[in-house]
């Protein structure tokens, strides 16, 4: 069996993840148990700076020796290097966003209901709305 990487979408992700105190056993799993703390590093490799055939072998020794070394360091500090901080979200920046959509929500229902024009609009705007917000990365 080989490996076509050509056929990859344009990246693969090297995902390591961490327990902060322990790692949750299967019977854990199983009845849903969640850990305290779940740390993830996640590295991009772009498809063109992965090697093919023979050095792939290497490469794939050298990434897991990489994730080891990654692990040990995060025994020790607790965290991963370059680790983002978690923000905690503000009750007035999720209700607002929450009354926002509700209201959007009801308005178009409301115009999709009662008039047929409305809903044309209404499939106009939330289409513009997806692609730009899409597009734009745009949170609340």
């Amino acid at each position: 069996m080989s490996l076509n990487l050509p056929l990859l979408h344009l990246a693969v992700y090297d995902i390591t993840i961490a327990y902060k105190h322990q790692c949750p056993s299967l019977i854990d799993n199983v009845f849903g148990v969640d850990p305290s703390e779940v740390h993830m590093h996640v590295r991009r490799i772009p498809v063109e700076k992965m090697p093919v055939s023979d050095d792939l072998s290497d490469w794939l020794m050298e990434t897991f020796q990489s994730k080891d070394k990654l692990l040990s360091d995060f025994i020790v500090n607790g965290y991963f290097p370059d680790q983002g901080i978690q923000e905690e979200i503000s009750t007035t920046k999720c209700l607002t966003s929450f009354v926002i959509v509700t209201g959007l929500t009801t308005t178009l229902i409301h115009l999709t209901v009662f008039s047929s024009i409305w809903f044309k609009v209404y499939v106009v705007l939330s289409c513009v709305y997806q692609a730009s917000a899409s597009y734009l990365d745009f949170k609340l």
